[in-house]
């Protein structure tokens, strides 16, 4: 999908969500997708392997939507850390993730370089809509 600015964004449907085979190049489409949140981070021994263990739950709701709680636990290490904005950008197991912190304590005394043990959310909310109605 391209946004109102120009960028090009990959989203993946579940299918209790709506067909989205039925969209076509050029469709103006409104998706309702929110992302989540930094648990815990806690600093690691400097030899820890990177590991993912991840849990996730989808159940879908009546009008083509769904609510998706996607659950990762990771060793990963800290490739930046931006305070101002509670953002903290990791390499993990499985590549580059940036995961937003919801209070400062989950940054506090994290460096680059340091391997953390991180435990987020990705709570979603999700619905496909075209010309105002869901896509099914």
């Amino acid at each position: 999908m391209r946004d109102d600015n120009g960028a090009v964004t990959d989203v993946v449907v579940d299918r209790a969500v709506g067909d989205v085979k039925k969209l076509r190049i050029g469709d103006r489409v409104d998706i309702t997708y929110k992302r989540a949140l930094v648990l815990s981070a806690e600093k690691t021994g400097s030899g820890s392997i990177r590991e993912r263990l991840d849990t996730q739950t989808i159940t879908p709701a009546p009008g083509g939507s769904m609510t998706s709680t996607h659950r990762v636990q990771a060793v990963a290490t800290v490739l930046a850390v931006d305070r101002a904005n509670r953002k903290l950008t990791l390499r993990g197991p499985t590549g580059t993730m940036t995961l937003q912190a919801t209070d400062d304590r989950f940054l506090k005394g994290l460096k680059v370089g340091d391997n953390i043990r991180v435990d987020y959310l990705e709570a979603t909310a999700l619905q496909v809509m075209r010309d105002g109605i869901p896509v099914q």
